[in-house]
């Protein structure tokens, strides 16, 4: 059994056997990169629509129109979903009195993700009746390859007030998880459970899993979830590492978007196929622009730009074995110390679809350097089966 840090240095409240993600089959090729097959499903790229500062969540009348923004939340949609549908639904509300609109006003939504569909089936829910979604397309979209993960990370708040305002989102949407989980929400009731997630108690300078900021720390300081506790976690493989144990909401993206696809067609919602160049294309009364990173386009927002994510998609994974979260920064044994802020996660595995590893976090960049990516695939993989015990180099 390899233990990368003392077991003495930590207390151990806990000591979790845990089955390894299965890595024996995952290989490189001839030129060191990750190839597709065995136990690698895919390579995906995919793009956070990160806003500078909060996501904009506002309404602003232009004559008889009524156009409310909800955009910019990053790798965060999931994570503030909820508080941010009912913010931007409540700013419509106080417009809709002051343009006296009835429950059959014409609305528009711009965009098929977790918040364009969600905002929609909360309108539906409030009382509205003649909704329609408009998006370029809702197969390939960010939320379907978000890790679903509740944790307040990758946002680009800038100062404390904001942070504090994001915070207050993120709460409002864990009681709205808290009520999915419990079969009381008024909207869906699948897809979402509490989950063990670990990360890393060894400091700078030392090997194996390191000391991290998960993103959890603001929803276990206000009560809401459970205090992370130390202990040691050892996997099948053999390996064996100190680690923080906390507890979040797992969500799993494509069980949630199917479950809003049928209530929408189930309230005869459409969601049309057709990509909107101008919010003036739009003639409803109403318009939500849920738009993703099209959205600050659409609204002339500078603020807005990519921050580029890659995960490798799994095969063959006991998932019924695998239901946790491993999110911690990492020092591969003999390999050079680096200085990546302490808020990036190296290792990251997630039960999603088939099990999934990643995630980078590379602001400013819209995926085109093929390079880049596939290095970072190479990394992602190499390091995952250094901390899961697996030989560094198979072929």
């Amino acid at each position: 059994m390899a233990l990368f840090s003392s077991q003495v240095v930590h207390s151990a409240p806990f000591y979790d056997q845990l089955e390894a993600v299965q890595l024996d089959d995952a290989h490189f090729d001839a030129m060191g990169r990750v190839e597709a097959v065995g136990d690698i499903d895919r390579k995906v790229v995919c793009l956070r629509p990160m806003r500078k500062g909060l996501p904009e969540i506002s309404a602003e009348s232009l004559g008889e129109q009524v156009r409310v923004h909800l955009y910019g939340h990053g790798g965060s949609g999931w994570t503030l979903l909820w508080g941010s549908v009912d913010k931007a639904v409540t700013l419509f509300e106080e417009k809709a009195r002051e343009h006296e609109f009835n429950d059959q006003v014409p609305i528009t939504v711009i965009g098929a993700g977790c918040m364009g569909k969600a905002v929609a089936l909360s309108l539906y829910h409030a009382g509205y009746r003649s909704i329609r979604i408009i998006a370029e397309q809702d197969s390939r979209i960010a939320s379907l390859n978000s890790t679903g993960y509740l944790a307040m990370v990758s946002l680009a708040t800038e100062n404390e007030t904001e942070k504090k305002e994001a915070e207050q989102l993120a709460i409002e949407t864990l009681k709205g998880y808290q009520r999915v989980d419990s079969g009381t929400h008024p909207i869906i009731n699948e897809g979402v459970h509490l989950i063990d997630v670990y990360s890393g108690l060894g400091k700078e300078g030392e090997e194996g899993p390191l000391e991290t900021y998960t993103g959890i720390e603001p929803f276990a300081e206000a009560g809401l979830l459970p205090k992370p506790e130390k202990g040691v976690v050892e996997f099948s493989t053999g390996v064996s590492y100190p680690m923080q144990k906390f507890r979040t909401y797992f969500m799993d993206t494509a069980v949630i978007m199917a479950a809003f696809d049928r209530e929408l067609r189930t309230r005869n919602i459409p969601v049309i196929h057709k990509t909107v160049d101008s919010l003036d294309d739009i003639k409803t009364n109403v318009v939500f622009n849920c738009s993703g990173l099209g959205a600050g386009k659409l609204n002339h927002d500078d603020r807005v730009y990519p921050n580029m994510g890659l995960l490798l998609d799994l095969a063959h994974q006991p998932l019924n074995k695998l239901d946790y979260i491993i999110y911690t920064r990492y020092q591969p044994p003999g390999a050079p110390k680096r200085s990546s802020p302490v808020d990036k996660a190296d290792i990251y595995f997630m039960p999603r679809g088939g099990g999934l590893l990643g995630a980078t976090f590379i602001d400013h960049n819209d995926g085109s350097d093929t390079a880049l990516n596939e290095a970072l695939f190479t990394r992602i993989l190499r390091e995952n089966r250094q901390f899961f015990g697996y030989p560094i180099n198979p072929h």
